[in-house]
């Protein structure tokens, strides 16, 4: 008997091209059916497009032998500045530790695959892809905050609210669904004066669905992970510790039940 269900792991191998040919058809059939799930499946699909555009340069440029990579390429790239494009390349690069390349970075260590450090790596590649967009960095604006956060509310299973980061300086730009091994993500945006950004990423957990919180350094951006009632988030950006913390301690307040 041939199997109709579809799991969310078979649609992100759908959407990287890795899912096996006997079950392409039937996803495909089940996603003509749905189209609200087809439009999800397709906005994943633009997102890694997108990225592997960005980040086709630095693919084909030879690895230095000290692999201390440094961009300083002139010229349009799209949408992205060059600072945006550095950006998402170094961290990218950080990310790619071991499997078969065999490379491994300066003081750091093989990349966890669960818990709040795979969270950390998800975060911190969303924001080096979303935060440089000078273009469309958001899916649903900060006018429609509440479309947004219902949105988030229904994809992640639980209610949903933007932070208000106010005090902090910061106010939010919009929100965006994020494709993770472990199902959607929720990435909301936020701004200052003086057009720093900084990325919430939240998503619910399989494992340490508590954790307290961790200062994370993933190649130029930091942040700081934490995880509450079996939801986990990532604050990130490239501004000091000090103010990223007390920024990230803001929006962990806001998400304390009463």
């Amino acid at each position: 008997m041939t199997k109709t269900h579809v799991t969310e792991a078979e649609l992100q191998q759908y959407v990287d091209g890795r899912l096996p040919q006997s079950r392409e058809e039937i996803v495909a059939a089940w996603l003509a059916a749905r189209p609200d799930e087809a439009a999800r499946i397709e906005a994943y699909r633009r997102e890694r497009d997108a990225l592997r555009l960005a980040l086709a340069p630095v693919a084909e440029e030879p690895l230095p032998p000290e692999l201390d990579l440094h961009l300083r390429r002139s010229g349009p790239f799209g949408r992205w500045s060059a600072h945006g494009r550095a950006l998402a390349a170094s961290i990218m690069l950080a990310l790619m530790i071991g499997g078969g390349s065999g490379w491994v970075l300066r003081g750091l260590s093989t990349p966890a695959t669960a818990g709040t450090a795979a969270l950390a790596r998800e975060a911190a590649a969303s924001y080096a892809v979303f935060a440089s967009d000078a273009d469309r960095p958001v899916e649903i604006a900060a006018s429609e905050q509440q479309l947004l956060d219902d949105w988030f509310s229904r994809r992640l299973s639980r209610p949903i609210r933007a932070p208000d980061l106010g005090a902090a300086g910061f106010r939010l730009i919009g929100g965006r669904l994020v494709a993770t091994d472990s199902g959607p993500a929720g990435l909301y945006l936020y701004r200052d004066a003086s057009g720093n950004r900084v990325a919430l990423y939240l998503r619910p957990m399989r494992v340490e669905g508590n954790d307290r919180m961790i200062k994370r350094d993933i190649g130029p951006v930091r942040g700081w992970t934490w995880a509450q009632d079996g939801l986990g988030f990532g604050m990130f950006g490239e501004m000091p510790d000090e103010q990223l913390h007390r920024t990230a301690d803001m929006a962990r307040a806001q998400f304390v039940p009463a």
